[in-house]
């Protein structure tokens, strides 16, 4: 089963790149351009968000693919709603799929995709964490957003309580990346900084809850 999901994901990386008709040494420099994706997604027409539901879906197992590029992209493309909800379904179904086959094949399935002192490293500090945990580890810089799946799939949270984070944790991402792509041009800076205070805060108010009891834990 294994070795049929990584034959899967490789042609479904391979699909991608003929699509787009792009060469694999042009691929880096393909993502970094904004321009050059945008205009490959417009001329893919109805099968534009097909083929960027498959790219987020891929960039949860394949690093190089840059996620927030392809987030921002939706909104871009498509606007706010249509985009959030594209970037959003795609990143939660990737965060599914490595959740569940890193439970259902453990550590050394998780080892192809992610190192393994990530692995061991963001292991101890998601021991006996919860939704709260999971969701935030989903929304902020701070934590490998795409390899907490993985360490979620290797940890005892319950599978429902993970699909609860997942969803919440992608969807304020989402949210965020879909904001800069469709209005990142119109929004004055004190809208960003409120956008940058709620994050704050929300950092904030896990850090304060975490210190004053030290045994809560985040259902």
């Amino acid at each position: 089963m294994k070795k049929i999901f990584t034959v899967v994901l490789c042609v479904a990386a391979l699909v991608a790149v003929w699509v787009f008709r792009i060469t694999a040494a042009d691929l880096l420099n393909w993502f970094g351009n904004r321009e050059a994706v945008v205009s490959s997604i417009e001329r893919l027409g109805m099968w534009g968000p097909l083929v960027l539901i498959l790219l987020l879906v891929l960039q949860v197992f394949l690093a190089f693919i840059p996620g927030q590029a392809l987030m921002v992209a939706c909104g871009y493309v498509y606007g706010f709603g249509p985009g959030f909800l594209i970037s959003w379904f795609g990143l939660f179904a990737g965060g599914q799929m490595a959740f569940a086959l890193a439970r259902r094949y453990g550590r050394p399935f998780a080892e192809r995709w992610i190192a393994p002192h990530i692995l061991s490293k963001w292991d101890k500090a998601a021991a006996g964490q919860g939704v709260g945990f999971y969701a935030l580890s989903l929304v902020l810089p701070v934590f490998p957003n795409d390899a907490m799946c993985y360490v979620a799939g290797l940890g005892k949270i319950q599978s429902r309580r993970f699909t609860f984070a997942n969803s919440l944790g992608r969807g304020l991402a989402c949210l965020f990346t879909s904001a800069a792509g469709a209005f990142g041009s119109q929004l004055s800076l004190q809208s960003w900084g409120i956008i940058g205070g709620v994050i704050l805060l929300i950092c904030l108010g896990w850090v304060v809850a975490r210190n004053v009891r030290p045994s809560f834990q985040i259902v």
